[in-house]
């Protein structure tokens, strides 16, 4: 150790006893301890893993570590792992395992994750939605003739619902009464399925035992039902269907608008034959829905089951092709479709084309997942492969990330990843530019690079910073949190730095790239 390096050392040595001895300690130990205790400001990284970390990430935000990652804060730039990259403004994140999770955006927005996958809150644009499967769910929005609607569905049947024209309640299924309920405009019902009351329209309709009796008149709509008896509805210009000894005698008209569009026909006998017609189309079924025939020789369509869901051979207009020896083989060409699989459900090959872009997929369940799109507007091209347990990575544009191992089955999804996935995954990275990422898991191992300087450290042991100051290359080290510290300068040499206990001490704003000007809160290349 140079001399220089000596001379600091012991000074600080002396200060700390200086302080013991005045505070009555006996020790210089104890005094070295209280002054080490915050030499550490708020605005500093603090390397304490597995328990604690605080870090300035390369992507521009600060997170927390802590607990083997159990539990994670971020605030500031929004992260590139979650989809909405595109905000601007503060963004703020804690997650606390499967437990609860919370998320502020800068539009205002906020998610509230519980119990993971089964309940969360989400507010946006003054609307709320509360679910907690299979207990509840509660919706409120703004109600259309000014201040507020709700909306309640919870377990053991309680339906609710409150807006300006007063409060709507019923207990499914002992007694309720609703307006604007689902699709009817008024519905009514006692003891459930003993009555029930519904109005569409001008169409009312009665039940009773539902669904065995009930009738509907009105708005162009008339139906009767004694199930299994007999039934018959119609509705003027649309349709008119009769059974007889339901399930077996049908006898059904559709399509009846007229106008260029043909109406259809069909009877069954079931399960033993059905016909169906329309126009030029003709179907035949026999032992439903085990064997099948159809055809249309205007659009040189035809199907055929022999039997049903086993082999099934279609071929139709706009290269429609569909070849089914189930499991062995499926291959179906469809518009923009095109999929292949193998010894269903384990070999799938799979093409698509949409207005969004071009899909790429290849699935070999549960192994393997794979899939690459392209953009059509943009170009931009992105990825994803999943080799279970071993890896996965993802890319989109220049961002990329990766993990390994994987225990996670399902397909790409962000709520699993963020939720469980710090049980499992051993080593994780993410890139973009000059950006990199690197965490060892429980973080006793993490790199955050960027532009301007790289940040590595090794829990609490060893961290060093690389950065330029005034063109020249520096390295600063810390050794044993933050107790012993030192710089290296190009062209200046060697200089110790003050103790900041737990460490390292670097500062939580992160020196920025040769460039870089700051306008108004946002980094913009300077030009030179």
């Amino acid at each position: 150790m140079s001399s220089g390096a000596t001379k600091w050392l012991g000074d600080r040595v002396r200060r700390a006893c200086t302080l013991a001895r005045a505070l009555g300690h006996g020790s210089c130990g104890a005094g070295l301890l209280l002054l080490a205790i915050g030499c550490a400001g708020t605005g500093t990284e603090i390397h304490l893993e597995p328990v604690y970390s605080r870090y300035a990430t390369g992507d521009g935000a600060t997170e927390t570590d802590s607990l083997l990652g159990l539990l994670r804060t971020r605030s500031g730039k929004e992260s590139v792992w979650e989809d909405f990259r595109d905000l601007e403004g503060d963004y703020e994140s804690v997650t606390l395992g499967p437990i609860v999770s919370r998320d502020r955006r800068p539009d205002g927005s906020w998610l509230l994750q519980y119990a993971v996958p089964l309940g969360f809150t989400a507010y946006r644009k003054d609307e709320t939605i509360s679910v907690f499967v299979p207990l509840y769910v509660w919706t409120r929005e703004p109600f259309p003739e000014g201040g507020h609607e709700w909306k309640l569905a919870a377990l053991p049947g309680l339906l609710m619902r409150s807006n300006l024209e007063g409060t709507q309640a019923g207990w499914f299924p002992l007694i309720g009464r609703f307006e604007d309920l689902f699709t009817y405009d008024r519905i009514v019902f006692i003891l459930w399925p003993l009555f029930v009351y519904a109005e569409r329209g001008e169409a009312v309709s009665y039940h009773f035992f539902y669904p065995f009796l009930g009738w509907t008149r009105g708005g162009g709509e008339s139906s009767f039902h004694l199930l299994p008896f007999y039934g018959r509805a119609k509705i003027e210009n649309r349709y008119d269907r009769t059974y007889f000894l339901w399930p077996i005698f049908h006898f059904n008209r559709n399509h009846l608008g007229g106008g260029n569009e043909a109406p259809e026909f069909n009877w069954m006998i079931f399960p033993l034959i059905g016909r169906t017609t329309r126009g030029t189309y003709e179907g035949t079924t026999w032992l439903w829905p085990l064997f099948g025939y159809a055809r249309d020789p205007r659009s040189d369509f035809w199907a055929l089951d022999f039997p049903f869901p086993l082999v099934r051979l279609q071929r139709g207009p706009d290269g429609l092709r569909r070849t089914r020896i189930w499991p062995l083989y499926s291959h179906l060409e469809a518009e923009g479709l095109n999929t292949t699989s193998f010894l269903w459900p384990i070999f799938h090959v799979r093409k698509e084309e949409s207005t969004g872009g071009t899909r790429d997929a290849v699935y070999v369940i549960p192994l393997w997942q794979s899939w690459n799109f392209r953009d059509r507007e943009t170009g931009e091209r992105s990825k994803w492969r999943k080799l279970l347990p071993v890896y996965q990575y993802e890319r989109r544009g220049e961002w990329r990330r990766g993990s390994f191992p994987t225990l996670d089955p399902f397909w790409r999804n962000a709520v699993v990843d963020r939720h469980y996935s710090w049980l499992w995954k051993l080593f994780e990275w993410e890139e973009e530019g000059p950006m990199r990422r690197e965490r060892v898991w429980g973080a006793l191992y993490r790199r955050e690079k960027d532009a301007g300087e790289d940040r590595k450290n090794v829990s609490g042991l060893w961290a060093s910073r690389r950065y330029r100051a005034d063109g020249r290359r520096v390295k600063e080290t810390s050794l044993l949190f933050g107790l012993l510290r030192w710089r290296v300068t190009e062209g200046e040499g060697f200089d110790m730095l003050p103790i900041a206990f737990p460490g390292p001490g670097w500062p939580l704003e992160r020196v920025r790239a040769p460039g870089e000007i700051e306008v108004e809160g946002e980094i913009e290349a300077n030009g030179r």
